[in-house]
């Protein structure tokens, strides 16, 4: 019988600590975004910064400041610097309130981690932390385009920064995610030459005084699809830029007088993409708008890693060529996004 006992007691101690561990596996290892906004104050006086974590003790510790800022008289914000704040959707709103820093913490990294934006106040009058999280809403379905894919695998209507499927959208560097006016090595955010690489290197002869890493595919932090949508849409990898050549039937077409490509899936939808050509490092302008698509994947190209690979395609002779190919990872190229099934 003493036997039994003890048996059950070292299960259920056993249990409380599974229990207990599974609570602190989170990983806060990622790029938080945070808007502090004084009491009573017009939103133009919040300030916003995006900090970069790195243990779970950072992600503690600024736990601690959001508390002490509530505190102050300050309306605390934040959330994953890979959600975009325009997806926060006022539904499926999750409130909370508490006397206990301690317990205020918990309930903010949970709902953080189950992808909110998080809200915290603090009453001076009863010492009450109150929180209110916002579920983060999926882009709506008619964004996304299930081909009939054997991965499930959804993919964006339109360029990132289009309004339509025929609209060329924003150019952006290999790595980068933000639009500008030049693309070149001398604007170039991972190195300042072919040969002077400082991120995504993984050969000596081509990174800044030997620098190398492991990196071949792109962080979430550097895919402009991933910050632009929400932290489930990423650039298509190689791969999954094979799978859609391999499964869907592809044409050169048009759609509304723009000049294009378009993939057709085998349960019958597709997607077109429009030939918006390039920017390369010769001036501002865009080169080969109409006469060809190029398009990032997530790749590096490790045989020459100052540079990436995109899926190219154009109309030569009057026939279609189109195919997985690299260009240099300063040019600005279009993104077409994909997704996971929702």
């Amino acid at each position: 019988m003493k036997t039994k006992f003890f048996a059950l007691l070292a299960a259920v101690l056993c249990l409380t600590a599974c229990e207990k561990n599974n609570e602190n596996t989170v990983s806060h290892k990622r790029d938080i975004t945070y808007t502090i906004a004084p009491a009573a104050s017009a939103i133009d006086n919040a300030t916003t910064t995006t900090i970069h974590l790195e243990t779970e003790a950072e992600w503690q510790a600024l736990l601690d400041r959001f508390c002490d800022w509530a505190e102050g008289g300050s309306e605390v914000t934040f959330y994953n610097a890979n959600r975009s704040t325009k997806d926060v959707a006022t539904k499926d709103v999750t409130r909370f309130s508490t006397t206990s820093r301690t317990e205020m913490k918990r309930w903010m990294a949970q709902m953080e981690d189950e992808g909110k934006t998080v809200t915290v106040t603090y009453d001076s009058n009863t010492n009450t932390y109150n929180g209110i999280a916002y579920a983060t809403a999926p882009h709506p379905q008619q964004n996304w385009v299930d081909l009939g894919l054997p991965s499930g695998l959804l993919w964006a209507k339109c360029n990132v920064g289009a309004t339509t499927p025929e609209d060329y959208g924003n150019y952006y560097a290999w790595g980068e995610t933000q639009t500008k006016s030049e693309y070149s090595w001398y604007t170039y955010k991972h190195g300042i030459g072919y040969n002077y690489l400082t991120k995504y290197c993984n050969a000596t002869n081509f990174g800044y005084n030997g620098f190398t890493d492991t990196l071949t595919i792109l962080e979430s932090g550097d895919d402009a699809a991933t910050t632009t949508l929400d932290s489930n849409a990423h650039i298509p990898t190689e791969s999954e830029w094979d799978e859609l050549i391999q499964y869907c039937s592809g044409e050169w077409t048009t759609l509304n007088a723009v000049y294009g490509y378009r993939f057709t899936g085998p349960n019958g939808n597709s997607i077109f993409l429009p030939a918006a050509g390039q920017h390369d490092s010769s001036g501002s302008t865009v080169i080969g708008d109409g006469e060809w698509g190029e398009y990032w994947s997530a790749n590096l190209n490790t045989q020459y890693p100052c540079t990436a690979i995109d899926f190219h395609f154009t109309l030569y002779n009057g026939e279609t060529m189109a195919g997985m190919r690299y260009d240099e990872r300063p040019h600005g190229l279009t993104v077409r996004a994909v997704h996971p099934a929702q």
